[in-house]
């Protein structure tokens, strides 16, 4: 314990990035240190792009590493670095106001109670967090109401001692914009979702028609869903026009009809995004100024090879999954399509690019994803690395 106090002071001092490991989660916490208070650490986080995205309060117990230099935090300074020269932008941060003498817990649950924001809590010996409202403070404990996203009905209230709150996020993004949207009317909905091949023929006919969001769920047993607009619908495929959990355009993916499972058109989830949507809009937050989501498709073409094909010629990056279940999903870059096969060069954990690619069956690629932030900044990265 005493190392990792010494760590936090140091990365204080030096005014360090770092990234926060725990020893029972696969969650890591990357940022800067607000305070360090008697009771845990307080810790501006960023999101995957590099902005600002609220901040988390850790007790010291909570913390197994503290590390302050790898490459994925040399990839997190340029993602930061980038934020700002190419003017991202985010959900406004309110200010902390706390005293570094006291607590700091008992006074961010007071903030948050005051402020009626949603917070997310993980408590002790629990492996799910929590999401909701602090509804009422006593000197060791709060009364506390969960907000389900994914289901309205799922509305608990419980009294949780202060000592068993391990972790508190805050101020996020998506906890902005949850506060906000659960001071609007919202009223659980049943889901309305098809699964038989001629029912999610008619629903994605029609979801195109009304632009309607739609959730697709894939059928290749990950649990996967994409959350999106039609943009171009064929006899082969649907393009999505993706809608990220924080309500922002979130690039494309094109995937084989063969590979949907469902597609839903009503839920609270959607009815969710829907909220974030149109918060996004009076924030002028739709999409990211390095992304483009105004672009147009030929659906009378083979979408799959038309967009590979451009990617070859523009050397961009995509991702790919394919009905191989040897070849893992990968990002990288494909080559030249030739008699319906390409060879595809992925990108390693460590932003190294694979020159001696693997041969790919264009039919046997059932989901493409391309023009997101990621695949933006991952592009970047490796031009500035001279890996590209």
């Amino acid at each position: 314990m005493s190392s990792i106090i010494e760590n936090l002071q140091l990365a204080t001092q030096q005014v360090h990035l770092i990234n926060l490991y725990q020893a029972n989660s696969e969650v890591v916490y990357t940022g800067y240190i607000d305070r360090l208070a008697p009771d845990g650490v307080v810790v501006n986080t960023y999101d995957d792009a590099g902005l600002q995205d609220g901040a988390v309060f850790m007790r010291y117990d909570v913390i197994d590493e503290v590390e302050m230099m790898s490459e994925d935090l040399d990839n997190m300074a340029f993602r930061l670095k980038n934020a700002t020269t190419e003017g991202l932008n985010s959900v406004p941060q309110p200010a902390l106001a706390i005293d570094d003498q006291q607590p700091a817990l008992a006074q961010l649950v007071d903030h948050a109670h005051s402020d009626h924001q949603v917070v997310l809590l993980v408590l002790a010996d629990n492996d799910n967090y929590l999401e909701g409202q602090v509804q009422a403070i006593t000197d060791q404990t709060i009364t506390f109401t969960t907000f389900d996203k994914f289901d309205f009905k799922n509305k608990t209230q419980q009294v949780i001692p202060l000592d068993s709150i391990q972790i508190l996020e805050f101020c996020g993004n998506e906890l902005l914009l949850e506060s906000a949207f659960v001071k609007t009317a919202h009223a659980h909905q049943e889901t309305v979702k098809a699964s038989e091949p001629d029912d999610v023929d008619a629903m994605l006919n029609n979801a195109l028609a009304q632009h309607q969001l739609i959730a697709i769920r894939s059928a290749d047993g990950s649990d996967m869903f994409f959350v999106g607009f039609i943009n171009t619908l064929n006899a082969d495929s649907v393009l999505l026009n993706l809608i990220d959990m924080t309500g922002q355009f979130g690039g494309y993916t094109l995937c084989r009809r063969s590979l949907i499972e469902s597609v839903t058109t009503q839920s609270d989830y959607l009815q969710t995004m829907r909220g974030f949507i149109e918060l996004n809009r009076q924030y002028e937050l739709n999409v990211q100024p390095v992304l483009n989501d105004e672009r147009l498709f030929d659906g009378t073409t083979d979408l799959f090879e038309s967009i590979l094909r451009q990617a070859a010629t523009f050397n961009n990056l995509v991702h790919i999954t394919t009905e191989n279940p040897m070849l893992p999903a990968m990002t990288g870059y494909p080559g030249a399509l030739t008699n319906g096969h390409f060879i595809f060069y992925n990108v390693d954990d460590d932003n190294q690019i694979n020159h001696v690619g693997t041969m790919i069956e264009l039919d046997q690629v059932v989901e493409l994803s391309f023009g997101y932030m990621d695949a933006y900044l991952l592009e970047k990265r490796l031009k500035s690395t001279g890996n590209l």
